[in-house]
């Protein structure tokens, strides 16, 4: 019997994978079932229906706001409006309570004795293990009723060391702020007066050579799947949940599985390790090397991705014009 460790975006999506196609599994979270984890909540509509498509979940039903304008500021950037690519907002606790449907939860950690784990616990690692060196950044965020932002908003914090940012739900805001130094991420939120205020540690580089130990096997942000440059989530999570779950069709065996499932996930965490060395070159002023220019157009289709329509002249005058 599998058992999965963490109910958030990509446990809950493997958990109704391998539930739907008769594998033997359950689910374990101790956190309460209203516990609220900072995120954005936003991602990319287009990206996520084709998986939601997979837990027969509509897109519409967990959708909260599209966005028509975005606005990005900070850094080298003067005030510019980006064209939306799918960029949205959507109710991420509803929708993992979907995929979970009316299926037990158990509110305590998996037995020590179980034979087979998927470690879905996000930044902890809880049964994966910590690895050493392991980068991260600080993240925060307010639950607010107002917002002087009526749509999506970004700030980039001068040098690149993180960034604010206000997204519009249906009728809330979430606005928050990620960096490498917490007063930063403080000083940016503390005019704003929250319904709720959350925080969390986020990955900033994947956990390439660490994403399985034994009988336990790590998925999502655990071993890395979150974007270095954006901290997106969502998507990254479903996907590599995907990935897992079309390994796990071809074997349960745990010794194979985990050399079949490594070599699924190598390209996009390789992908990860490269954007991440992007951003602490940039944090660290070392703008003008190959491993930069080689990697910009990476960077760029990750803006795209997240659901941006950026203008590449512009990306590139933030990355290269001298910094305050």
């Amino acid at each position: 019997m599998w058992h999965i460790g963490g109910a958030g975006v990509a446990g809950s999506y493997l958990y109704r994978r391998l539930k739907d196609s008769g594998f033997d599994i359950s689910i374990y979270d101790p956190k309460r079932h209203d516990y609220y984890i900072p995120c954005g909540f936003a991602t990319n509509r287009y990206h996520i229906s084709k998986f939601l498509g997979n837990v027969s979940i509509p897109t519409d039903e967990i959708l909260e706001q599209e966005a028509d304008e975005i606005k990005i500021s900070g850094n080298n950037f003067s005030d510019s409006n980006f064209l939306p690519k799918g960029l949205c907002t959507i109710d991420k606790m509803k929708m993992e309570k979907l995929m979970v449907k009316n299926d037990v939860v158990n509110r305590f950690i998996i037995p020590h004795d179980s034979e087979k784990i998927i470690d879905a616990t996000g930044i902890s690692r809880y049964y994966l293990g910590k690895i050493e060196n392991d980068v991260k950044m600080y993240a925060m965020e307010k639950v607010c009723r107002e917002s002087p932002y009526n749509d999506f908003y970004f700030h980039f914090f001068s040098g690149g060391t993180g960034y604010f940012w206000s997204f519009p739900l249906k009728d809330r805001y979430h606005i928050g702020a990620g960096g490498i130094n917490l007063d930063e991420v403080k000083s940016y939120l503390e005019n704003y007066r929250g319904e709720r205020t959350v925080a969390r540690n986020i990955r900033m580089m994947p956990t390439i050579g660490n994403i399985s130990s034994n009988n336990v096997i790590g998925a999502g942000e655990s071993i890395g799947f979150i974007s270095p440059l954006l901290g997106e989530g969502i998507v990254p999570a479903m996907e590599n949940a995907e990935l897992l779950f079309q390994c796990m069709k071809k074997t349960e065996e745990i010794d194979e599985l985990n050399i079949i499932y490594a070599g699924s996930v190598k390209k996009k965490l390789l992908l990860y390790e490269q954007i991440g060395r992007l951003v602490i070159n940039i944090q660290k002023n070392r703008v003008f090397n190959m491993h930069n220019i080689f990697t910009l157009r990476r960077a760029i289709q990750e803006v795209e991705n997240f659901g941006m329509k950026p203008e590449i002249m512009k990306i590139l005058w933030h990355f290269i014009a001298r910094r305050e």
